[in-house]
């Protein structure tokens, strides 16, 4: 039987991306699986009601949110009891040869140290618990796998992408401390709240309201977390949006205080220049310089031609 184990080297030192081979939803109840194994690597998704993965020396039980990576050629079986029907997402993939779609796996997991380090560590079962960003990337993909068209081919392999790269990440956090485990959750859920409200007035206690800690506590792990208070955080958040505004729009400079939340133009400057030493006025005029130089016209004295660089 061919095999396509997931930590096979050989992904790792070609041209090779992971492909779809099969996908399916299934209710199950009062289920008996007899042992079998696929050459594929396959992703056994819990929705709802709870079930048994039996390998050969190991009871793993899943729950509402659970999942399991199986590698290739794991003999397995799936029990479920009658009295706690299971409705599961099944996804089994593959390896093959990137015929111009990218990125390459090798190309992921260089980019991507979760993923490296996952694939360093070489295992023939993983259960591991989803917050949401598993079954929703599960979801997307095979919706865009039912469409069934032929341009649909390279979003589907953004989404088996994004798949791995979201395990790789609750793998290497499941091998952390409670504690810290617990800790960088309530962070990166801050971090998020912040990148999706930073044109609002929040503050720090509403940012704590959303993760439902007390300011004190969230402000005491967020600093050791990201060298810097969840007021720094945000400041530095609000002026690489500034930036990005001054350089790429023509929004006018007096109305971009509002755009990244702050409702003084004169504490968006003084912001501003604390942060990059200059004024917002002479950052746009050195980029709009940067751009016009960019486009300078050269002539060559030898032949007369004028060159547009």
């Amino acid at each position: 039987m061919e095999r396509f184990s997931l930590y096979d080297p050989k992904w790792l030192q070609g041209e090779y991306r992971p492909q779809i081979d099969a996908y399916y939803y299934r209710q199950w109840v009062d289920f008996h699986m007899g042992f079998h194994a696929h050459p594929q690597i396959e992703i056994m998704y819990a929705i709802s009601g709870s079930c048994i993965v039996e390998t050969y020396d190991q009871l793993l039980s899943l729950g509402s949110g659970d999942f399991i990576l199986l590698d290739s050629c794991v003999p397995h079986r799936l029990v479920v009891d009658r009295t706690e029907p299971c409705r599961m997402l099944n996804v089994e993939f593959s390896f093959a040869p990137c015929s111009g779609i990218y990125p390459s796996f090798s190309q992921l997991a260089s980019s991507t140290p979760a993923l490296s380090a996952m694939l360093g560590q070489s295992k023939e079962w993983v259960v591991l618990s989803d917050p949401s960003d598993v079954q929703h990337t599960l979801k997307s993909l095979v919706l865009e796998l039912d469409g069934g068209a032929e341009e649909r081919t390279s979003m589907a392999h953004l989404l088996i992408s994004q798949l791995l790269i979201h395990i790789a990440r609750l793998a290497v956090d499941v091998q952390r401390s409670g504690a810290d485990r617990q800790t960088d959750r309530y962070v990166r859920a801050a971090i998020q709240y912040i990148h999706q409200n930073y044109d609002r007035d929040i503050q720090a206690k509403d940012i704590a309201a959303h993760v439902n800690l007390h300011p004190v506590y969230l402000q005491r792990i967020f600093r050791p977390s990201m060298q810097q208070t969840m007021a720094e955080y945000l400041a530095v958040v609000r002026i690489e949006k500034a930036k990005m505004l001054l350089g790429r729009t023509d929004i006018p400079i007096a109305e971009i205080a509002d755009y990244v939340g702050l409702n003084s133009r004169q504490y968006f400057s003084a912001l501003f220049k604390r942060l990059t030493g200059v004024t917002p006025a002479a950052y746009r005029h050195s980029v709009e310089l940067d751009s016009r130089i960019s486009k300078v016209a050269i002539v060559d004295i030898d032949d007369g031609n004028m060159l547009h660089l």
